[in-house]
């Protein structure tokens, strides 16, 4: 078939449109062939070209509705449901409560076989924290250069707040918070678990800092707060991992393994 100049010319604004997009050049070749394809098959049915031209762009879409589409679905990634992020969006629930029961039995024991269990419990919560966070990162194909930063960022947050000494702790949870945060940032433009624990994960740990910040210029001990600033962070992280659980896993076939959102 003859080249035609109308999608020619349509192509090139295509492809300035997603010049900035890492598979530009696969996506152009998409819809030339497509498009070509398209207006042979209209042609053939006796369709005058410039008619059937007309037609297929006019069902494709402009150039700049397609680029948008393409962009939007470069930010969601390869934001696939696994049993793996099911499995880390139970972790992540169970993280909130391995906390919270480690934390208390460690503030009313201080030595004994008891308060080795509730560190034990603690140690065991950060674990099931840091899968809910590796599998939030997954789930949404790895979030770009967000997930990345937040991932580096993760295992070297440690590291830093080490020299701190006795505040590490408060340093390594104020970093964990902005990591959350981040990571927020990245999943509020996938668009892919829903919006409202989506921001709560996002907004609560930049409220809580926040808040501790303003009571420390104010010369106030925010100490005795800082847990109770952290109520709404744990249910923004406990909700994303009900939501990730309770997803269709697209790697399970069985119908008795299928998740409850799962339809025929």
């Amino acid at each position: 078939m003859a080249q035609s100049r109308v999608i020619e010319a349509y192509l090139t604004e295509l492809r300035y449109s997603v010049a900035k997009l890492a598979d530009a050049d696969d996506i152009v070749d998409e819809a030339a062939d497509h498009l070509y394809t398209a207006v042979q098959r209209l042609t053939e049915e006796g369709i005058p070209m410039a008619d059937a031209e007309a037609q297929v762009l006019g069902r494709f879409g402009s150039a700049a509705l397609v680029a948008r589409v393409f962009a939007e679905e470069a930010k969601r990634g390869a934001a696939v449901s696994t049993s793996l992020t099911r499995r880390a969006g139970v972790a992540a629930m169970a993280s909130v409560g391995l906390v919270a029961v480690g934390q208390a039995g460690n503030d009313l024991t201080s030595r004994g076989v008891i308060h080795g269990a509730f560190l034990v419990f603690m140690a065991a919560g950060f674990a099931a924290f840091a899968t809910g966070l590796w599998g939030i990162r997954r789930r949404h194909g790895g979030l770009g250069a967000v997930g990345r930063v937040a991932f580096w960022w993760f295992l070297a947050a440690p590291f830093i707040a080490a020299p701190f000494l006795y505040a590490s702790p408060l340093v390594l949870a104020i970093e964990w918070l902005l990591i959350m945060s981040l990571l927020g940032v990245g999943m509020l433009r996938a668009r892919v678990l829903p919006p409202p624990a989506v921001m709560l994960f996002t907004m609560s740990p930049l409220f809580a800092l926040g808040v501790v910040t303003v009571m420390l210029l104010a010369g106030l001990d925010a100490g005795p707060w800082f847990l109770s600033l952290l109520a709404p962070v744990a249910l923004g992280y406990g909700w994303l991992g009900w939501a990730m659980s309770r997803e269709p896993a697209l790697d399970v076939r069985s119908a008795s393994s299928r998740g409850p959102l799962t339809t025929a």
